[in-house]
């Protein structure tokens, strides 16, 4: 078991084992945030920050140093940053690590309990499945780096996994989303949708999933001093299983953003339609600018939206510039959203829709504007 985890006044309490690697004795986030954040977590950033991990075992002794109390008094920082972070990132940290422990002991041992957690891990190994170090006790030089290989192959494998879990829990999203579309809920009652989900799973797969594998539940006091009822937690399958099945019953609701297109939590309003997050290099919510940017991604894709757009913009500007009074334009403006609309409807051609936009054209000729120039020359007085 790695960590035993509760639900208390809407947050998921996270309570670590003394199996953890983690200097953090236990930890709160709210409910639902850990899980959304791992479907938007970047694998490429689990490559990179799980490379400079195996980077610690580029040498020659490296299976001996990794049995040093410091090694691991250094690896409980890394671990407790990362569970602060990411939580089910640490997941594949600590089996991991848990992996690298094992297999300076026993290769076989290790591989084997890898593959329990990581399916895969056999065939990505099996270079080390009959791999035997030296007697015990015995100083030798790791010339080929083997305990290297075997770190970065095991990063290998949770690389691919976590590819294909984020995918799983996207998908679940999805099918808990459109059910929560389709199903008419009568008035006063309530849907069993974990029920409906391992039914979904037992018709296209061929199994219970959410109920497959009860959790083991017992009473344990937590760093707070206070008893709580805890549930055990031995896989990253286990943790989202839980906390997928808790936000179902919490009725917590899952959105997805209309500007970055990642699931969120509405916090203030149900009906809102954009997330919380930072988009792209602005420095700016999606909250914030997701609908205006929504609007210019559809006016790009349309042509006619398009005209109207920049027909708009030109008699505004001339608002601006005092060639058109307000009253004016607001009533061309009228006109055009309604010409605008019958052109999308196909009530207007979109030949004719262009040709009354550009009534509007101030243009000069080429000798009118060469004779006003004419005309407002003027000469220099002599000096």
């Amino acid at each position: 078991m790695i960590a035993s985890v509760y639900i208390k006044e809407g947050n998921i309490h996270f309570y670590n084992e003394k199996s953890s690697l983690s200097d953090i004795g236990g930890i709160a986030y709210e409910l639902g945030r850990p899980l959304l954040d791992f479907v938007c977590y970047e694998p490429m950033q689990f490559q990179d920050g799980f490379a400079e991990i195996t980077n610690e075992f580029d040498h020659d002794f490296s299976h001996m140093r990794v049995k040093e109390p410091e090694f691991r008094e250094g690896l409980k920082q890394i671990m407790g940053e990362l569970q602060q972070k990411e939580i089910y990132v640490f997941f594949y940290g600590q089996t991991l690590m848990d992996f690298i422990f094992a297999f300076v002991d026993s290769p076989t041992k290790a591989i084997t309990r890898l593959e329990d957690n990581i399916p895969g891990a056999v065939d990505e190994l099996a270079w080390a499945k009959d791999f035997q170090w030296p007697s015990p006790g015995k100083v030798f030089a790791d010339k080929d780096r083997l305990l290297l290989r075997a770190a970065k192959d095991a990063v290998a494998v949770m690389y691919k996994h976590l590819c294909k879990f984020q995918k799983f829990i996207i998908h679940e999203i999805e099918v808990l989303l459109h059910y929560r579309r389709e199903i008419e809920v009568p008035s006063g009652r309530s849907i069993d949708y974990i029920d409906i989900l391992d039914e979904y799973h037992t018709v296209t797969v061929g199994g219970n999933f959410y109920l497959e594998k009860p959790f083991r539940v017992f009473y344990g006091r937590v760093a707070t001093g206070e008893v709580e009822q805890l549930y055990e937690i031995h896989s990253i399958e286990d943790l989202f299983r839980f906390e997928f099945i808790k936000m179902i019953e919490e009725e917590i609701y899952i959105k997805k953003c209309k500007n970055c297109e990642r699931f969120f939590i509405p916090k203030r309003r149900a009906d809102a339609e954009y997330c919380e997050r930072i988009w792209g290099d602005t420095n700016r919510k999606c909250s914030e600018i997701g609908a205006t940017l929504r609007y210019e991604r559809k006016v790009a894709q349309n042509p006619i939206l398009e005209a109207h757009k920049k027909a708009y913009r030109r008699f505004n500007s001339r608002t601006r510039a005092k060639k058109m009074t307000q009253t004016e334009f607001m009533l061309w403006s009228e006109e055009a959203a309604k010409k605008r609309d019958d052109c999308l409807a196909g009530e207007l051609p979109f030949q004719d829709f262009i040709a009354w936009l550009e009534q509007g054209r101030i243009r000069k000729s080429r000798s009118a504007s060469k004779n006003s120039d004419a005309g407002n020359t003027t000469k220099e007085p002599p000096l």
